[in-house]
């Protein structure tokens, strides 16, 4: 069985409740687990912050006031400053715009119920029975005009729902003992949030692509993994998606672009020094994290060693190269996505710069066809190539460029008005270098 969640909205709040129970079953009476439901639902809940709040059936309890359920929303509640100018750079350091709140659920109450506290209690039985441990995961959408009646109401919702599914599985797990948990995943192609218990992967994605027939059989279609998968990414602080709101650039042109999240990855981040000679690097590992953010491996983006070890192991450079400041170029680069991600890759040759602008409809379908960031090499430059703005009827063309040279901090602003990306002419390239395009295939996945 699959929970699925509302739409999402830009401005929806995440609401995420935690709670580990134990329930004693006994095989021959099914009382227990109806007791234990009610017990459950009637529960009160703790929202952490910037809520801060109890909740219990009929009133929410703030630091300094009572309120009833029905009178008050989210909007209320949340702390906001408006004289606080938004810092834009936290658009670009987030790839997903909700706010997502943490909770608890409480199972005693104080007498007055102005707070909750927990209980310890001591049950003597001479039932045969067997004290199996529950874990349930709420995860709600809401938007911030809900009021607080609607956040109880879906969390009741889901509970009932997650008890439904473990009520159904509790024979096979009094014969097998593996705890098994919920798990939630955002699936961007249907812009909801899917919830299962965790076991039934394969189930759930047939279940899934029957309901939405739109889903890739040979491509992954989950974008995110509540249980932290993308924060190994995120927890640098780097800017993601940096062409957004850039304005077109040719007259009556259609654009093109990469199809999914990359993170910007330019010389001086990390605390490491390449200025000078890393700027391949960099690229690579832009477009490393395109396949990390698009589900198409679990591995980290690689470092500067792990690129030079990888070529290393394949014979392709000796090892004085590991920890050196030498270059690569884009046969380097495919060579670390073929052999670190198992990613093959297109390389279109360019015998002068003045000649780039004849593969335009090639880039073109690589952008409609596979959607990956493109690396270019040549000269003594890399860059990294993230879309085309064509006008079919005049000819008229440029590249959206994604410039890994930049040494400065991470400010989008900077970013977007010095031109570090930005659309460029094809005068861009030197015409008589010679250049390596590294255009990255998708997997081809077959279906679970």
């Amino acid at each position: 069985m699959v929970i699925i969640s509302s739409n999402l909205q830009d401005e929806s709040i995440l609401i995420r409740i935690n709670c580990r129970t134990n329930l004693f079953f006994t095989e021959d009476n099914d009382d227990e687990f109806s007791a234990f439901r009610v017990l459950l639902i009637d529960s009160g809940y703790h929202l952490n912050s910037p809520l801060n709040i109890y909740l219990t059936r009929d009133s929410v309890y703030s630091q300094d006031e009572k309120y009833s359920i029905n009178d008050v929303t989210i909007d209320n509640l949340l702390e906001t400053n408006e004289n606080e100018k938004k810092d834009k750079n936290d658009a670009y350091r987030r790839i997903y715009p909700w706010q997502i709140i943490t909770g608890k659920l409480m199972r005693y109450t104080t007498g007055d119920e102005s707070c909750y506290t927990p209980v310890i209690e001591k049950c003597n039985t001479k039932k045969q029975g067997q004290n199996l441990p529950l874990e349930l995961d709420l995860l709600i959408s809401v938007e911030r005009s809900a009021t607080i009646a609607d956040v109880r109401r879906q969390l009741e919702e889901q509970l009932a729902q997650q008890l439904d599914i473990l009520e159904d599985s509790i024979t096979n797990r009094i014969k097998n003992q593996n705890n098994k948990t919920f798990r939630h995943y955002y699936i961007k192609s249907i812009n909801q949030i899917v919830t299962f218990l965790d076991g039934d992967t394969d189930k759930v994605r047939k279940e899934l692509q029957v309901k939405y027939p739109q889903l890739s059989m040979n491509q992954p279609f989950i974008s995110m993994d509540f249980d932290g998968q993308l924060p190994a990414l995120t927890n640098g602080g780097r800017l993601f998606d940096v062409h957004k709101n850039l304005p077109s650039k040719v007259k009556g042109g259609e654009q093109t672009l990469v199809n999914g999240h990359y993170a910007y990855y330019h010389y001086m981040q990390d605390n490491f020094d390449d200025n000078m000679w890393g700027c391949a690097y960099r690229s690579l590992q832009t477009l490393c994290s395109w396949f990390v953010l698009q589900g198409y491996t679990t591995k980290s983006v690689p470092t500067h060693t792990q690129i030079q070890q990888t070529l290393i192991d394949i014979e392709d450079k000796p090892k004085k190269f590991l920890n050196s400041r030498q270059w690569i170029g884009s046969m380097e680069v495919s060579f670390v996505l073929q052999n670190y991600l198992d990613v093959e890759c297109k390389i279109i040759r360019v015998e002068r710069g003045a000649d780039m602008i004849e593969h335009v409809r090639e880039l073109i379908n690589h952008f409609n066809k596979e959607g990956t960031p493109i690396m270019i090499g040549g000269g003594v430059l890399a860059h990294t190539i993230l879309g085309v703005d064509f006008n079919e009827s005049t000819g008229d063309s440029m590249l959206l460029v994604l410039d890994p040279h930049y040494t400065g901090v991470d400010d989008i602003k900077t970013i977007q008005d010095k031109g570090w990306v930005g659309w460029k002419p094809w005068s861009f390239w030197s015409k008589d270098a010679f250049y390596n395009l590294c255009c990255p295939l998708r997997p081809k996945l077959t279906s679970a």
